[in-house]
């Protein structure tokens, strides 16, 4: 078999189902705090054992030897605590944790085409193979590895006999009479009885130890049987010498077979991978059959007798363009949850390095945005939960002393308003030193040498600017002044917005604000000296005439009353280095046609822009627009008309 051409979707599969595993060893980390609850203890050990053992499965299929015996080391070391036979503690969570680390090292190293050291898997090996039972998990229901021609894959395998182990797993607890002579060999007459009636698992204690003197005939025989729980009693009584039986299943099996028995088998799911560059080629394409579209619209409403069977023609054209568009954003839509799922671990091992109690809360992990966006959106949520977890959320002895519980609070959060994404970095720690900031944006000639008040907006241009930084030493974490400079960065160059919000002593909000996709949107295009400029549809509240009665002359900028609201006006041709708008001149321009205002808002501001005249509303391309050094940050991007003529798309928070 040529494995070259599965190896990507390996790593790909492989990847998922560690983050799987992941988010499970945190729900049981969780329950080791909280102390255990079996019915979530029950579904994340079921999420742990089809993990490895797909993980495994793959592995065997594709030749890779080592990833393969660790998933299956790893498999068999969940066997105590899938059994009942070993609680919940936080040492064996710990070894996990440390194994998957050592599975998913050995997984990117695939990937890379290098081998990852032996020494390193060996130790884990060794780490993980202790005995805990008498027959493991991993030999008793052992399956090969799928061959050429098997039509069931390994994770259904997996999944149909741990189904069935978890229904028929069973504790036998016996206790001999107390004048039973030879209670050793008794109690191996009745594990003869219950052998024929299923799969002896282990006993408890040992079977070494009843011949011991301190043995007082009450043991436990675990059995995996398809019998009545009265068949396995009468089966015990028959030994003779018995006092009681007692025939019940483990809390956490139990709990697991419940789940398993009301949750159904799922319908298949009907996706396919594909190429993501594909997708980027497709979504090009879509868009030049917009341009194209909008440009045979234009030439066919400018004859003066067009033909009806050829607009009619153009116009059915015109609808199934669109309909192709929305269906190809669409499948480019993606959960946020698929780049949130890998933050749990990351806090996880942060706040451990940093010695800090936290709880991590996602919320809107079923947000869709475009997948270019998500892509890009890592690195700056990292950023920003690093930053809080160290500069934000204090030491549990700090909180004490400050009244708070604890254990800190972080909490990432995705949520729709209008045609935006608006993504919540929160903490509940000390938030930021303004005192501290100040001085050392004084010191860096930031702000003025006389400056004393620092609002959200500055604090954040203060703290966003290169290499600005407090922090005393530099770590593994902070210290370089580059963390929400890079955020601030990245998330303008999608078109995007950083918002802060800080209050000392009960936390701080970074919220980033984005549109859902970077390729598509709807536009509102005005026309200033001449120029036609596009306003995305999603900052734009109305559109409306300009009169000089809107004028508002106490204040002092510019401003205009909308619906009894003062709003400060900003004439585009001024800022934009052109002469025909203008805020001191009446309702007309100097050719003496009407001027109008678009009352646009971001970030809870709200701005009226003058301009010449409100051309249409339209769908527009987005392309990126390659700006010189210095240049002034007024554009995002700039789009084609359809009359083949090219337009700036205004960046709305910059003006506002």
């Amino acid at each position: 078999m040529d494995t070259a051409r599965y190896a990507a979707l390996f790593q790909a599969e492989a990847r998922e189902h560690l983050a799987e595993l992941d988010t499970a060893l945190l729900v049981l980390e969780d329950e080791v705090r909280r102390g255990p609850d079996a019915v979530s203890t029950a579904a994340q050990v079921a999420t742990l054992f089809r993990g490895m053992h797909t993980i495994k499965g793959m592995a065997g299929t594709m030749g890779y030897e080592a990833i393969e015996r660790l998933a299956h080391a790893l498999e068999s070391r969940c066997e105590p605590l899938r059994s009942g036979d070993e609680a919940l503690h936080a040492d064996v969570v710990t070894l996990l944790f440390e194994g998957s680390d050592v599975l998913r090292r050995a997984i990117d190293d695939i990937a890379r085409g290098v081998e990852t050291a032996p020494a390193a898997i060996a130790g884990m090996l060794l780490r993980l193979r202790r005995p805990v039972v008498e027959t493991p998990l991993a030999e008793s229901f052992e399956l090969p590895v799928a061959s050429a021609g098997t039509t069931e894959p390994p994770h259904a395998r997996a999944l149909s006999s741990a189904s069935h182990d978890a229904v028929n797993v069973r504790h036998v607890d016996i206790r001999l009479t107390a004048d039973c002579p030879l209670k050793g060999v008794r109690a191996m007459l009745v594990l003869a009885k219950l052998a024929p009636l299923g799969h002896i698992r282990g006993t408890h204690p040992e079977q070494a130890h009843w011949q011991d003197e301190a043995f007082d005939g009450a043991f436990r025989v675990t059995v995996v049987s398809d019998v009545t729980d009265d068949a396995l009693e009468e089966a015990a009584r028959s030994a003779g010498e018995v006092t009681t039986v007692q025939v019940r299943v483990p809390a956490l099996a139990s709990q697991l077979a419940q789940r398993l028995a009301t949750a159904g088998v799922p319908e298949a799911t009907r996706t396919v991978r594909i190429d993501a560059r594909r997708l980027d080629t497709l979504l090009d394409l879509v868009g030049e059959l917009v341009i194209t579209r909008d440009r045979l619209l234009r030439r066919l409403e400018a004859l003066d007798h067009p033909d009806r069977e050829m607009y009619r023609a153009a116009r059915d054209a015109a609808r199934l363009v669109s309909a192709l568009q929305d269906e190809v954003l669409q499948s480019r839509l993606l959960p946020v949850g698929q780049v949130f799922d890998r933050f749990p671990r990351l806090v996880r091992d942060v706040s451990r390095e940093l010695g800090k109690d936290v709880v991590f809360v996602m919320e809107g992990r079923e947000i869709e945005l475009d997948r270019s966006l998500l892509d890009a959106i890592g690195d700056p949520i990292l950023h920003l939960l690093r930053n809080a977890l160290d500069h934000g959320i204090e030491g549990g002895t700090v909180r004490e002393a400050a009244g708070k519980p604890p254990r800190g609070e972080l909490v990432l959060r995705a949520a729709r308003e209008r045609a935006t994404v608006v993504i919540q970095v929160r903490d509940d720690g000390r938030g930021i030193d303004r005192h501290a900031v100040l001085l050392r944006a004084r010191e860096l000639a930031l702000i003025p040498a006389d400056g004393d008040v620092l609002d959200n907006e500055t604090l954040l241009r203060v703290i966003a600017h290169p290499g600005f930084s407090t922090a005393r030493r530099v770590t593994s974490l902070s210290g370089r002044g580059v963390g929400v400079d890079v955020v601030n960065t990245r998330v303008r160059a999608l078109g995007g917005q950083l918002e802060l919000e800080s209050t000392e002593g009960v936390g701080t909000v970074l919220t980033l604000r984005l549109p859902m996709t970077l390729a598509i949107t709807k536009a509102l295009l005005v026309e200033v000296a001449g120029s036609t400029f596009a306003l995305p549809a999603a900052h734009v509240e109305e559109a409306l005439e300009y009169h000089e009665s809107l004028r508002v002359h106490h204040t002092a900028r510019p401003s205009v009353t909308i619906h009894d609201e003062v709003v400060p006006l900003v004439a585009l041709g001024e800022r934009f280095g052109l002469v025909r708008s203008s805020t001191n001149g009446g309702s007309r321009d100097t050719d003496g046609s009407e001027q109008h205002i678009a009352v646009v808002a971001s970030a809870g501001r709200r701005v009226a822009l003058l301009v010449d005249a409100v051309v249409a509303q339209q769908d527009i391309v987005v392309k990126p627009l390659d700006v010189v050094r210095g240049a002034a940050p007024w554009f995002s991007g700039a789009t084609v008309l359809g009359d083949g003529s090219p337009a700036l798309i205004i960046d709305v928070p910059s003006i506002v």
